[in-house]
């Protein structure tokens, strides 16, 4: 029993006329006191950390919130609507939810936005390579220059009206991934907020989305890895206009071969692991659509093209770390983060 459980019981027994008085501290001190549960969700860890009253009802539906939405966007679920829309690829249109439409939908807008850099329909080139499902394993031209004819947003077909979606090669292959994970934390934050909690933050492999500030008024402090060191962080942002974070480097999924680090993000024009940064972070406000901008596709567009496309984005930042070790930021997060280096 710890000191203010034993502290508390003690006082009751003692001062029986301060009941009501003790309950009443209690109550102010249990919203300050967090609850974190942690799954693994989506292939990735799911981290909910909540302060307030009713947290680990919260908690425990806004984690059933991403296994509902996982088992309709999952790809490795054979059973999900994404699953079923690949199956059918080449054969049939298939009626799916609604929600899953809409996202399809925004994320071509998205890949339109971005010249093709991030794109929906890369499945086939990401199930090529497996990242950290093969080994070492690395596919030939050959096998690579027939996944990318597979690879095409533009072909994908969308019938809002229907709640169809059709991939009219076969073969062709969705793959939501952050899409849809950066969905489930939106809704995640959406039940949150409906058990009236005010502070909370989820956390994600490389996203995050917030809730408020900390229970001190302090806002949630965000430190960002080193991409080449395992432990300790390059840069801090304080989620002050922010409740977004979302970030993609060559760190988390990877292999080295002959000098060379291939890994989980590929660039759908080429086929393969695009070389100049090694971290994008963005940062914004969420808007609640099915696609906000994902830094998949920055990462892939790289400094240059990256910069020129967050034009079309109002209020997204974003911190670039280049392979050979700079950190650039958009003129955005400046005097708002602390570099270590």
């Amino acid at each position: 029993m710890n000191n203010k459980k034993a502290l508390f019981i003690s006082l009751i027994l003692i001062l029986s006329g301060t009941t009501a008085a003790i309950w009443f501290t209690e109550e102010k001190i249990l919203p300050f006191v967090p609850y974190s549960e942690a799954q693994v969700i989506m292939n990735t860890v799911i981290k909910i950390t909540v302060y307030g009253r009713n947290k680990k009802p919260a908690v425990k539906i806004a984690l059933d919130e991403f296994k509902r939405i996982e088992s309709i966007y999952s790809r490795f679920d054979p059973d999900s609507q994404v699953s079923k829309i690949n199956q059918m690829a080449g054969i049939s249109k298939v009626t799916v939810d609604h929600n899953l439409v809409l996202m399809v939908k925004s994320s071509i807008l998205l890949s339109a936005k971005l010249d093709g850099a991030f794109d929906i329909s890369i499945g086939a080139l990401t199930n090529l390579w497996s990242i950290g499902h093969k080994g070492n394993f690395i596919p030939t031209q050959e096998q690579i220059d027939k996944a990318r004819s597979l690879v095409d947003y533009r072909l994908i077909e969308v019938d809002t009206l229907r709640d169809s979606v059709y991939l009219p090669k076969k073969g062709m292959m969705i793959d939501l991934g952050g899409v849809a994970k950066g969905f489930a934390m939106d809704k995640a934050a959406e039940v949150l907020q409906n058990f009236g909690i005010k502070s909370a933050l989820i956390y994600g492999g490389g996203d995050i989305r917030t809730i408020g500030s900390k229970p001190d008024g302090l806002p949630w402090q965000i430190g960002l890895q080193d991409p080449r060191k395992e432990e300790g962080t390059l840069a801090t942002i304080p989620m002050v206009e922010y409740d977004t974070l979302s970030t993609s480097g060559d760190y988390r999924r990877f292999f080295e071969k002959n000098g060379r680090r291939y890994y989980h993000i590929i660039d759908p024009k080429t086929g393969k692991s695009p070389e100049g940064v090694t971290s994008v972070t963005l940062v914004y406000k969420s808007s609640k659509t099915m696609a906000d901008i994902h830094s998949v596709g920055i990462f892939v567009l790289g400094v240059e093209k990256g910069m020129a496309a967050l034009k079309q984005f109002p209020g997204v930042e974003a911190i670039f770390i280049t392979s050979d070790g700079r950190v650039i930021i958009t003129h955005g997060l400046k005097g708002k983060i602390e570099v270590s280096r």
